[in-house]
């Protein structure tokens, strides 16, 4: 069974598995906000309540791996938050965070996220791709590819579109925006700025105009990563699909002889005592 709590411009629907927040146009033509974010129970880290006063409050749903900080102003434009302007915003939100709280204690964090999804999508179809939308420009990313497509005359140091393997991709920076434009730039072999004046655009990088760009190009970011991640693995025997960084580390089980020794030794520092040692000895030999 669902509930809905009403904010002010957003909504916010628990599910069983996933929250749903609903934006109204103010919000997503405003900020760049889409209309509709769905969250996963195990993409979600936290829930950040800030209490309405001279300025509004926000409730402020932080993803797994997102920053925690954010401020009134960025959470007025951010997608994943809803903007709390009364006190019976802040009590009603107050009781959806106990909700979700209860429901996230039942979620199975070791579940596939989004991210996850997307990658492993990609990888076993070379013709799946995803896009990734900017002020000036989007990314469009395949399993081998990343695509710079240019937004017309709103981006001054391109024109139509660029294809980049991913292999050739050396590192990827990201900045947020502030007084200026934040901006993502793919760095990658024989690139060579050719912009003509200080405040033209570069031809690998793209603009950051709000929170929900650079949020967006942060989830390319580790996308192209990974992929580029699984391009490195490539051997004789073929591609390595596993994602080994973002893997599980193997255990290889101790035998009694080596936890022995490793408690011997402790002994021998004097970390344990003779009768602790003894204790874990019978432990270990029953």
């Amino acid at each position: 069974m669902s509930q809905t709590f009403k904010g002010s411009r957003s909504t916010l629907t628990i599910e069983d598995d996933k929250l749903i927040i609903k934006h109204n146009k103010i919000k997503s033509l405003g900020g760049g906000a889409r209309k509709e974010i769905v969250i996963p129970f195990n993409e979600l880290e936290n829930v950040i309540i800030r209490k309405p006063g001279i300025v509004s409050g926000f409730c402020y749903l932080q993803r797994k791996g997102a920053s925690p900080d954010i401020s009134r102003f960025q959470a007025t434009n951010d997608e994943f938050s809803i903007v709390l302007t009364f006190s019976y915003h802040y009590k009603r939100f107050l009781k959806a965070k106990k909700l979700i709280e209860t429901k996230l204690e039942n979620v199975d964090t070791a579940s596939e996220s989004e991210l996850d999804r997307i990658y492993h999508a990609l990888i076993s179809d070379p013709d799946q791709s995803i896009k990734f939308a900017g002020y000036n420009g989007s990314l469009e990313i395949t399993r081998d590819n990343v695509t710079i497509l240019y937004n017309g005359f709103l981006h001054s140091g391109g024109r139509g579109q660029k294809t980049i393997h991913i292999k050739e991709i050396n590192s990827i920076s990201i900045s947020r925006e502030a007084i200026v434009s934040g901006k993502i730039q793919l760095h990658y072999n024989g690139f060579q700025d050719r912009r003509n004046g200080i405040l033209a655009s570069a031809a690998n990088e793209l603009s950051i105009t709000n929170i929900n760009e650079y949020n967006r190009f942060l989830q390319a970011k580790e996308l192209i990563e990974r992929i580029k991640h699984y391009h490195d693995s490539y051997n004789e025997t073929g591609y390595d699909n596993s994602y080994n960084q973002y893997a599980e580390p193997v255990h290889t089980p101790r035998s009694t002889a080596d936890e022995l020794r490793e408690f011997k030794s402790l002994l021998d520092e004097g970390i344990i005592t003779e009768e602790e040692f003894e204790q874990k000895k019978a432990q270990l030999l029953r």
